[in-house]
């Protein structure tokens, strides 16, 4: 019993037919020729022998039939409006025709002499063999052409051998030969015809899968985008109520005059301050993810960086009791983004502090040939090896079943690996339970020396001025009223960008403070564009709850400064000074 890779397919794969329906048609512009001339060369060596008038009709139908077969069977495989079994039975009846024709040649044996017969053989053998090629093996194509062709060569041979006063076996063993001949080449069509099928039905299967691939990948690709537009959408609901927070506690916070009054704001403040931090962790997710995030690598300095994460880190494990350790070689320089590798060491010592419970918490930075090894070590909770991947996606923690608040939301790590991927700085994880994790991150040295740092400047200070809020929101409009006017600014307000040009009418705005969403299809950018048609150089920010990665490249290409809110108003204040630059004039 033959092994089952051997064995043919239990339901032969439509594709493999329309394969040789295309094969034919590629190849039947140059099988004529040859044909044309094994045709020639019979009817020069038997011209002088046999009857001429046969002989030509013999090979004028061989050549008429090779045109029609190849104006035919080159459109076989473009004739998709017929069933394919259609055309497959007209590739076979056009094989059959030519066997016929080919081996009515055999009629002429009892004209021609030895060398004639054998030169007659060579071309219908040689042709057979060529078919086998041609049709790829195909059962039905093959045999349809090679049994009459091969057929009658065998018959002509035998009848020589039976036909005289005694048995010629010289004859009768040609025949017995070309009967072998004909078995051997029926074994190499089929299988030619086996591999074709084999590797039809495995070309099928593999689009199948590919099919199902790019189906899952689609599917995959609408759930990402289905889960960012939630978390975009979220967001931004939950930035709208703790924009207003923000603005009415820093507006309290000017008016209150006991000291416990200010104590309660200053709690207030920082309960506001950790949903912020929360906040802005999905932030750098879509923004990471939205790529918009831009690099600026530059030679860096570590001595300022890892010494002030020092410190942060000495602070952190003193309120938890925990030992901190720093070692920093000095002089490290390494090529990064100083902005981009603080928020990522920063995670991961917050990560470190988080889930160590006692012991100890390191920090390394050594120089290892042309890398800088940067090492977050600690003695907590550790993981299993089954949980070191998942750590670096969204939302997952290990030891936090409840979801205890104090340790984030589990997006630290995540935001980790992927400012990892963006500055290519590679990353690895070390851990067991109960033995603490280690987070190895490798940063190239850099090969020149880094630019002086800048002097620090003077805290900015808001001038007074003429400031147009435009939000649809009414409570976090109101509160920005309130908190500006608290501070000394001109305030008017406007829900939509048609309030905001009847506002601009009444008196011309300073500087323009725009929700980007605002309701309908209106939005801050429309707005902003329709106010600077009255005034070209009028400055204007984005404060947006939408984190939206369309949102975010939509006010990346506009140029439109953007704050995110909640926007602490230390930051608020300072993004106004930059876009007034100078104090404006008198109004």
């Amino acid at each position: 019993m033959p092994p089952p890779s051997a064995s043919r397919p239990l339901a032969r794969p439509s594709g493999a037919d329309e394969e040789v329906l295309a094969l034919i048609a590629r190849q039947v512009t140059t099988v004529p020729w040859g044909v044309a001339l094994g045709a020639q060369v019979v009817l020069l060596t038997a011209w002088s022998s046999a009857p001429r008038s046969a002989l030509l009709a013999w090979a004028v139908a061989v050549l008429g039939l090779q045109a029609w077969r190849m104006h035919r069977l080159r459109r076989l495989p473009a004739e998709t409006d017929r069933p394919l079994d259609q055309r497959v039975r007209t590739a076979v009846w056009l094989s059959g025709l030519n066997g016929l024709v080919h081996g009515a040649a055999v009629g002429l044996f009892p004209w021609m002499d030895e060398a004639q017969r054998a030169i007659l053989t060579i071309l219908l053998g040689g042709l057979s063999v060529a078919a086998v090629g041609t049709t790829h093996g195909h059962p039905r194509i093959y045999r349809a052409f090679t049994l009459p062709a091969m057929g009658a060569l065998i018959a002509g041979w035998a009848a020589l051998g039976l036909t005289g006063p005694a048995l010629d076996w010289g004859h009768l063993g040609m025949a017995l030969l070309l009967v072998a001949y004909l078995a051997v080449m029926l074994g190499l069509a089929r299988d030619a015809d086996r591999r074709l099928c084999d590797a039809t039905a495995l070309r099928e299967e593999q689009e199948r899968l590919n099919g199902a691939l790019r189906q899952a990948l689609d599917e995959a690709r609408v759930a990402m985008a289905a889960r960012n537009r939630f978390l975009a959408s979220a967001s931004h609901d939950l930035r709208q109520p703790l924009q207003t927070l923000t603005l009415l506690c820093a507006a309290l916070e000017t008016r209150v005059q006991t000291a416990d009054s200010r104590d309660i704001v200053h709690r207030m403040d920082l309960a506001l301050d950790s949903l912020r931090e929360e906040m802005n962790a999905l932030l750098d997710l879509s923004r990471l993810d939205a790529g918009v995030v831009e690099l600026h690598r530059a030679p860096l300095s570590l001595d300022t960086l890892l010494g002030r994460l020092g410190e942060e880190l000495q602070s952190a494990c003193e309120a938890k009791g925990l030992r901190a350790r720093c070692v920093i070689e000095p002089g490290l320089v390494c090529e990064s983004d100083a902005v981009h590798l603080e928020r990522l060491l920063r995670n991961l010592i917050d990560n470190a502090v988080k889930y160590t419970e006692e012991g100890e918490v390191q920090l390394r930075a050594l120089r290892t040939g042309e890398q800088i090894e940067v090492v977050v070590q600690d003695t907590g909770v550790g993981m299993a090896a089954s949980d070191q991947e998942r750590v670096f996606e969204e939302f997952f923690q290990v030891h936090n079943p409840a979801r205890d608040r104090s340790k984030g939301l589990g997006l630290g790590l995540s935001i980790v690996r992927r400012l990892a991927r963006l500055l290519d700085h590679p990353l690895s994880l070390r851990s067991a339970p109960g033995e603490g994790s280690t987070f190895t991150l490798w940063l190239p040295v850099a090969t020149r020396a880094p630019e002086p740092a800048a002097s620090a400047q003077p805290a900015a200070v808001l001038p007074r001025c003429h400031l147009l809020v435009l939000d649809d929101e009414a409570g976090v409009r109101e509160a920005l009223a309130t908190l500006m006017r608290s501070l000394g600014c001109e305030v008017s307000e406007a829900a939509s960008t048609a309030e905001a040009l009847k506002a601009q009418a009444a008196r011309a705005p300073d500087l323009v403070l725009a929700d980007f969403r605002l309701a309908g299809r209106d939005s801050g950018l429309r707005a902003i564009a329709a106010l600077r048609k009255r005034q070209p150089t009028l400055p204007a920010l984005l404060v947006s709850g939408d984190t939206a990665e369309d949102r975010l490249r939509q006010a990346r290409d506009a140029g439109v400064p953007l704050l995110h809110k909640p926007v602490s108003v230390s930051r608020l204040l300072e993004a106004m000074a930059e876009a007034l630059g100078e104090p404006p004039n008198p109004t």
